[in-house]
């Protein structure tokens, strides 16, 4: 019975390492094939032209004409003329590719810069649908030479109460490739830039301003507006990141595109993510952007709530905060397996510092905003701001900081929910200028900011601007000496 024993033990043991070396071995395959998809798309899709889409491997197409096309072969190119839809595949067990794409959209860049249109690079399980009818697509044109009659203005917008971008002398060749819906404004190239002219100051050189295409706020190129659809990765497949959309503006231009019915303007690199819960998570790996009336810095995200046809918002954009390690730590070999070959420049992910960088600096010129109070005058707020945490606020024991306000007889610090609501106040002498919060006491979430108030005899003399921080969901040890603050680990790509 004995040895019956060992043999069912020895049995299972033998199962076990059979599992354990699978799994290893699926491991490995996932990372050879991820590595050649690269490979292939970095090979095939390098220097694609202007609205055009490229496989890259594990893609398909939908056409407009209902044909398969020829879009199955690393390197396949395929003008956006021609296609309804782009989907790129997860690395199902069992398959032997994982699904890359690049396309190339000429959005609202000008024709002369037609080579430095968008870049979208498609990641994973990634559904693109075009979202402008082809009958209704704007068409760019190359352009004609116009110049200028009198020194005139070149400005961001067509309007006399638009912001000056540089002036243009008599006789400068300007490039002008279209009118604004009344006619009376003419965009042109400036260098790499685009501005706007008004109609009245200037002469063209070659061609018919009359001509010219309309351009206004609802134009959009094929592929500038879509639908877009991300699934999750397979199962069993360590190696494999979440399905993602990357997107690049040429750098200089204010690009322009409409994901799901959400406008989105960003001058650098995005990623876009909508596989959980209807909600859309914008990513900024540099520039900055703006969505759902937000602005997002480099290093930031934001979740958009979509409708549940997925298409247009449904309520407002929340939960704007700082990546986290986990999140970092996906992006990292996704910007290191594409090459900058195949966009504009090569991607990088916003590192800790450089994320804590631009917290100390968005903060510090919040936190500085001193509004006087009812006691103002008895207290001297010069120097008055909140110090610590700036960044990441631990679950737990936490110590908060501020520089005092000479004068002042007490000091509250005020804690705010994600909702901007007051989470708690809490009144201290002025002996100090530091107080330690138990931060488990204010319910869920991880988005917070907290002020604080100099008082004079219960009265407020001045107030500090909110700043901004993130709650860990974990506890952690804090150590209050120097009031270092925490870093945010906040939550992961699949959990926000």
């Amino acid at each position: 019975m004995k040895s019956r024993v060992i043999v069912i033990v020895c049995f299972a043991l033998i199962i076990t390492m059979v599992g354990i070396t699978s799994g290893l071995a699926q491991d490995a395959t996932c990372a050879a094939i991820i590595k050649s998809a690269f490979e292939q798309l970095n090979t095939g899709c390098a220097g694609l032209p202007g609205s055009s889409a490229c496989f890259g491997s594990g893609a398909s197409a939908t056409f407009l004409d209902g044909s398969n096309g020829t879009f199955a072969q690393a390197g396949d190119q395929v003008p956006l003329s021609a296609l309804q839809g782009v989907q790129t595949q997860s690395l199902n067990t069992g398959s032997s590719s994982w699904g890359l794409a690049l396309l190339h959209v000429q959005a609202n860049v000008p024709l002369a810069l037609s080579q430095q249109g968008l870049k979208a690079v498609l990641i994973g399980d990634v559904r693109l649908e075009n979202a402008v009818p082809a009958s209704d697509a704007f068409t760019p044109t190359a352009g004609i030479t116009v110049t200028p009659l009198v020194a005139a203005n070149l400005r961001a917008a067509p309007s006399k109460d638009a912001t000056v971008l540089a002036s243009a002398p008599v006789g400068t060749e300007l490039t002008a490739d279209g009118l604004n819906s009344a006619g009376d404004w003419l965009r042109v190239l400036n260098g790499d830039q685009t501005a706007w002219i008004s109609r009245q100051v200037v002469a063209a050189k070659e061609g018919d301003i009359g001509s010219l295409p309309t351009i206004d706020n609802s134009t959009r190129t094929l592929m500038q507006s879509f639908i877009m659809t991300t699934g999750s990765p397979a199962a069993g497949c360590a190696e494999e990141p979440p399905a993602m959309l990357v997107l690049q503006a040429p750098g200089a231009m204010n690009a322009l595109i409409t994901v799901n019915g959400v406008d989105i303007r960003f001058d650098g690199t995005i990623v876009l993510n909508n596989s959980v819960n209807n909600m859309m998570m914008v990513v900024v790996l540099d520039g900055g952007a703006s969505a759902g009336g937000v602005s997002i810095p480099s290093g930031f995200l934001l979740n958009i709530p979509l409708r549940a046809d997925n298409q247009g918002m449904d309520g407002n954009a929340t939960g704007l905060r700082p990546i986290n390690g986990g999140e970092r730590a996906f992006l990292t070999p996704i910007a290191a397996g594409i090459s900058g070959a195949v966009l504009h420049r090569a991607l990088t992910v916003p590192t800790e510092a450089d994320v804590n960088a631009m917290l100390a600096q968005l903060n510090g010129a919040a936190g500085a905003q001193v509004v006087a109070g009812p006691a103002a005058g008895q207290a001297d707020c010069k120097r008055f701001k909140p110090t610590s945490p700036l960044t990441g606020m631990p679950l737990g024991t936490t110590p908060f900081y501020w520089d005092g306000a000479a004068g002042a007889t007490g000091y509250r610090i005020n804690l705010y929910g994600s909702d901007g609501a007051v989470a708690t106040s809490i009144d201290t002498g002025a002996s100090t200028t530091t107080y330690t919060v138990d931060t488990n006491a204010f319910g869920g979430g991880t988005n917070f900011s907290w002020s604080v108030e100099a008082l004079v005899n219960g009265q407020v003399a001045c107030s500090s601007g909110r700043v901004n921080v993130v709650r860990d969901l974990t506890a952690q040890n804090v150590s209050d000496s120097g009031g270092v603050p925490a870093q945010p680990t906040a939550c992961s790509w699949s959990g926000c």
